[in-house]
């Protein structure tokens, strides 16, 4: 290995960290509140939302002072969606399979100790699932 990959970058580290805490919540979060819970100075949560708000990936509602995820966020993820194989096979495969039982139906994936739900297939007059697309569970 080279220096450039052993070396850590914390800056990043730390974004990426911020981004998954906001996308993990019901609604924006104040900026103490996510000091908190990654363990970081504010000072340091204030300055990596600001670039983070920059360039879309996170909203500031300043009467609320609160942050939430942006549309940049979204679009990296529909980019995932776009280029996903398992989605791009899978939905067919699910869709079949709702039509033939009469169930709606999701298609998820392991990801560590979680399951990530990338599709989901409604049978008509059928209840909605209770799992949202894109959401994040203990498997």
């Amino acid at each position: 290995m080279n220096d450039r990959t052993t070396r850590p970058a914390p800056a990043a580290h730390h974004t990426l960290r911020i981004l998954a805490l906001l996308s993990a919540q019901r609604g924006p979060i104040a900026a103490s509140t996510i000091a908190h819970a990654l363990q970081l100075p504010r000072s340091t949560v204030y300055r990596l939302l600001g670039v983070l708000e920059e360039h879309g990936f996170v909203l500031h509602f300043p009467e609320e002072r609160r942050y939430g995820i942006g549309i940049a966020a979204f679009e990296l993820s529909s980019g995932f969606m776009r280029q996903e194989p398992l989605t791009r096979l899978g939905r067919p495969i699910l869709s079949a399979l709702v039509d033939r039982l009469g169930e709606s139906a999701h298609l998820a994936v392991l990801h560590g100790r979680d399951v990530v739900y990338l599709i989901e297939e409604r049978a008509p007059r059928r209840p909605h699932l209770v799992t949202d697309v894109g959401v994040r569970l203990p498997s």
